[in-house]
């Protein structure tokens, strides 16, 4: 699911306070905060949007990805929050595990699927890959222009 998206559920389910949809983006920080820098810094950002052909991410990307999209992870950050402030951090819980149940079935298995028990496992479902038709569609305007 986009940004935009995480955002409005985030505020209408869970809570509208910036902590609370920061916690609801979070799980998508490094691949936002790295992937595009990755693809302008070896030049191929035109070409993978005009072709809608995404080069695969480096193993140490993907492996940051899955840990910010597992359950067991988001679990230990809840138990580090509680042992440093006391409380524990229901909204912000609620809306990281908002975004990561309803990625599960909106990213396919070969693009980001998050794998939401990493590192017990890497099971992931093959869910309809939002990403391909907005990729796809962008790449159609480009194109037309």
């Amino acid at each position: 699911m986009d940004l935009f998206t995480h955002i409005v559920i985030t505020r209408k389910l869970v809570g509208r306070s910036a902590r609370v949809v920061a916690a609801g983006v979070l799980a998508d920080a490094p691949f936002y905060l790295t992937y595009p820098t990755w693809l302008i810094a070896r030049g191929k950002l035109a070409q993978a949007v005009v072709a809608n052909e995404w080069p695969d991410p480096p193993g140490w990307m993907a492996t940051l990805h899955h840990a910010f999209h597992s359950f067991p992870v988001l679990l230990c950050g809840a138990v580090i929050v509680r042992t440093v402030s006391g409380r524990w951090p229901r909204e912000e819980l609620t809306a990281w595990g908002l975004h990561i149940l309803i990625d599960i079935p909106t990213h396919s298995r070969r693009r980001w699927g998050p794998q939401f028990v990493w590192p017990l496992s890497d099971v992931a479902v093959d869910g309809v890959s939002w990403a391909e038709g907005a990729a796809g569609m962008i790449a159609r305007l480009l194109r037309a222009r």
